[in-house]
This record gives C-alpha cells, structure tokens and sequence, in this order.
C-alpha cells in the first residue's frame, strides 16, 4: 500500500485492524482474518471526490461490500458486481442500490436493508442483521431518499460510517457507544462536532475529502472555515494510506 500512518492503540486485546482509504468515502477494514468494504467502487471527479485507490482492484477477497447509497461518488454497479463475483463478498446496501445489481449477480449475494427511518421522537431506528460473518446495523440517515449509515460490529471491533449525513443530531448516542473507529464527513451545520464529543469513538477518521482537502488537513488549516475547533485528533488519509489500529476487547 502506498502509505502506513500508526494510528492511536487500543489498550486490551493485541488484536490488530487496519483501515485503508480507498479513496472519497470508501474504506476497506480487516479484522480477525475478516474483510469488509463500504462504499469502495464509484466514479472520481476532480474537486469533488478523490479518484478511487487503483488497488481496490487487487483485493482477492472479501466478506462483504457495503453501499450507502447510489450516488455515483459512492456506488457503480459494474465495479460492485465486477468485485463481488471476484471477491465472493455479499453486497448489502438499500433498495436502489441493490435493484441496479438485480440480473448481474445471484440472489443469493445481495442484501437489501432498508430501515424504518426515524422514530416518533424523531430519532433515527437501526435495522440489525447478520451477514457474512458480521452485524450490520443499518439507520436511514438523511442525505438522498435511501442512504444508509452503517454500524458494523466483528469480533469486538465497531466502527460506524456515516457517510453523507447531514442531520448527526437525530442519533441516539446510546447507540453508538464504545465506537472503535467513526467514519464521517464534517457537512458545514450537520452537528457532527457535538456528536464525535457525544459519543467519544477512539479513533475517528475524516472521509469525503478532496486532495485539496487533505492537503489542508494536513497543513492544520482544514477546520479553520467549518469549526472553531476539532473536538478530536482526527486521522484523514489519502486513497492507499493504511492506518493500523490494536483491537480493544477483541476475541
């Protein structure tokens, strides 16, 4: 891989993880011999998404492809289908995404969630599954008509990816406690600084980002214009860039 960037430890279990950029919001996680990928293959364009990681297309293996929703920055069909008949991973996303793999893969390895929404308290509601080998808890967040965050929980380990949401405050916290890795993209107004304050996840990584972006975050000018101050240490990397993390309460 083209980078390694040592992130913070986890202080139990010596099980380790490593989280690579795949470019945009995508992200390719192994834990425990196990390996999964959200939002992995999709169309890059200057100034708005980074341009997908050219080793994706080397994974040989895989347990499962995640899709949050069908915009063309975070989802194509071909590449998904193309990966999952490579990888034999399953691919679980919401109705729309799995509708334009219908005919290219078997049945058999497409998941379609497609939760509830929010609540009569205006909280978000996860739908929980087991697949592949992990629990998957989708919540459908607001950005596009069927965009889903995902709660991924394997062998001790839970990261959660938000993706595109825009609205962090509808979450109840209590859901997402003891978070070992957060995913997201800090949307001017969306409240995802009290939320990462909220919920206090180990270690939380910037996605979304343009190489602009990066650049600046690197140069510590990136929050200057979104938040008066970053409520974390955050972690961005660069399509390829690999951080590996120690497990806590692993098995």
């Amino acid at each position: 891989m083209s980078g390694l960037k040592q992130g913070p430890l986890w202080d139990s279990i010596d099980m380790k993880t490593a989280i690579t950029s795949l470019g945009n919001a995508g992200v390719q996680v192994t834990h425990g011999g196990h390996t999964f990928l959200i939002d992995a293959f999709y169309r890059g364009f200057v100034g708005v998404a980074a341009s997908p990681w050219e080793g994706v297309k080397r994974i040989a293996k895989a347990d499962a492809i995640l899709v949050t929703h069908d915009h063309w920055d975070h989802f194509s069909p071909d590449a998904v289908a193309e990966a999952s008949q490579r990888t034999g991973a399953v691919v679980i996303g919401p109705a729309p995404v799995i509708s334009k793999l219908k005919g290219s893969l078997p049945v058999s390895s497409l998941l379609e969630l497609e939760p509830a929404g929010r609540d009569r308290t205006g909280r978000y509601t996860g739908l929980r599954v087991e697949a592949a080998g992990l629990v998957v808890t989708a919540f459908r967040t607001l950005h596009s008509k069927a965009h889903n965050s995902y709660l991924v929980e394997l062998l001790g380990l839970r990261v959660f990816h938000d993706c595109d949401n825009e609205h962090t405050e509808h979450f109840d916290v209590s859901a997402l406690v003891n978070l070992d890795a957060l995913m997201l993209c800090p949307w001017r107004g969306s409240g995802w600084a009290d939320f990462i304050g909220a919920i206090r996840p180990r270690n939380w990584f910037l996605i979304h980002m343009t190489a602009a972006e990066l650049d600046e975050h690197e140069s510590g000018t990136f929050f200057a214009d979104i938040c008066e101050k970053e409520p974390m240490e955050s972690i961005a990397l660069r399509p390829g860039d690999r951080c590996e993390l120690s497990a806590s309460g692993a098995s």
